[in-house]
């Protein structure tokens, strides 16, 4: 049985120490902004119907001055990144679950229906159509020669960039019950590593699919299965020859390239660590950020002021933090200490309604179920941030 953080009404009883805020709720209180971050939206269009209620992180990818991003109902878009302006847009007919993925001069995206597909750069065409032993709901990573999936069955698959085919395939044990997601495979000279639903960070040998080490990062603890849930949910990241990666109920961990543990610091969270300045940033499963040394682990600092509003992954740019809520908010922290130094409101201009004496976010109330939140991961670029919203809008916002 795999939960789903926002699929069924038991998910959301289940992790509501995760997601302890809903739609219904009131609007809760901001914390004031004591910076002076400039915030502005260059640019916004929309891609579609947007992720909504259903849990899926659709995240942008930007190559070459184009942002290619995807839209649940099935569309895939390459869009300028500088004007915001569509290139090319072509329709899988599927249910998009992952988000875009690029290598070279191929775009690689996953469907509901258990398959991935092979897209060119150029415009849009399609160059191949692998299935899959299950779907994905993580993007895909490539190297040269080939593009590693992993789907929510507990497999790795690795197929050849060329055609498609099948190289390998690498399945781990599977727990009575896991998180509903996993994170991008990180592809390395040499390995493959990814998480798994048994709280392992497990290392593949990247030609043949066998594993080389594995690295516990949480440990099952309780009386129940839900109380020994672990999963490593977000996707590794690196630096150098250290890798970075946390797990649900369980640490955030450095560990070097053979596998062998630097540091171990707790760190429940089911997103992934972000790397900058010489420090680790995490969203926690408590709707708190926490700062830690890259070199130690030492805790630096943490902002828990933001705790209830159902925060996505951080994202670094300059030397600000940026984290989504479910309420349709960019929250901006200062690296240093954490501090929130600036926050914008994004929600769609057609559906702006103002009630009398009520909070900003009031006046944005949900309107035919539709999701006004933010749950895919952002993107830095050259040009600003890339903000995907559930409600289907791609915005780039300039930070000064």
């Amino acid at each position: 049985m795999r939960l789903a953080r926002a699929f069924f009404p038991i998910a959301v009883l289940a992790f509501a120490g995760v997601m302890s805020a809903c739609s219904s709720t009131p609007e809760k209180v901001l914390p004031d902004v004591t910076g002076d971050t400039d915030i502005s939206v260059s640019w916004r269009t929309s891609l579609g119907e947007g992720p909504g209620v259903t849990f899926t992180r659709l995240k942008a990818t930007v190559g070459d001055g184009v942002v290619y991003a995807a839209d649940t109902g099935g569309q895939v878009s390459a869009i300028n990144l500088e004007s915001g302006r569509h290139e090319w847009s072509v329709d899988l007919e599927q249910t998009i679950l992952g988000g875009v993925a690029l290598a070279g001069d191929q775009l690689f995206v996953s469907l509901r229906e258990g398959s991935l597909v092979a897209l060119s750069t150029d415009n849009g065409e399609e160059l191949w159509r692998s299935m899959l032993p299950s779907e994905a709901v993580a993007m895909a990573s490539a190297d040269e020669q080939r593009v590693f999936v992993q789907t929510v069955d507990g497999r790795v698959t690795a197929l050849e960039r060329e055609d498609g085919k099948q190289a390998w395939s690498y399945e781990a044990g599977m727990p009575v019950l896991s998180i509903r997601g996993t994170g991008a495979p990180l592809v390395l000279e040499r390995l493959v590593l990814t998480g798994f639903a048994t709280g392992k960070l497990v290392a593949l040998d990247k030609v043949l699919g066998i594993p080389r080490w594995d690295v516990r990062l949480g440990v099952p603890d309780g009386r129940s299965e839900l109380e020994r849930l672990v999963d490593v949910d977000g996707a590794p990241v690196g630096e150098g020859r250290i890798i970075y990666a946390a797990a649900y109920h369980g640490n955030l961990a450095a560990i070097s390239e053979n596998g062998d543990v630097i540091w171990q610091e707790s760190g429940s969270s089911y997103t992934s660590p972000e790397l900058a300045l010489g420090s680790i940033y995490l969203t926690l499963d408590d709707d708190t950020i926490q700062s830690y040394d890259m070199v130690t682990g030492a805790q630096a600092w943490k902002q828990d002021q933001l705790q209830g509003r159902g925060l996505g992954q951080v994202t670094a740019i300059g030397t600000q933090l940026a984290v989504g809520d479910e309420e349709g908010y960019v929250h901006f922290l200062s690296q240093v200490d954490g501090e929130v130094t600036g926050r914008i409101l994004l929600r769609p201009r057609p559906l702006h309604i103002n009630y009398p004496h009520q909070g900003e976010a009031t006046n944005w109330r949900l309107s035919r179920g539709r999701d006004f939140g933010i749950r895919s991961n952002m993107v830095e670029t050259d040009e600003g941030l890339l903000v995907y919203t559930n409600a289907g809008e791609l915005l780039l916002l300039d930070v000064k």
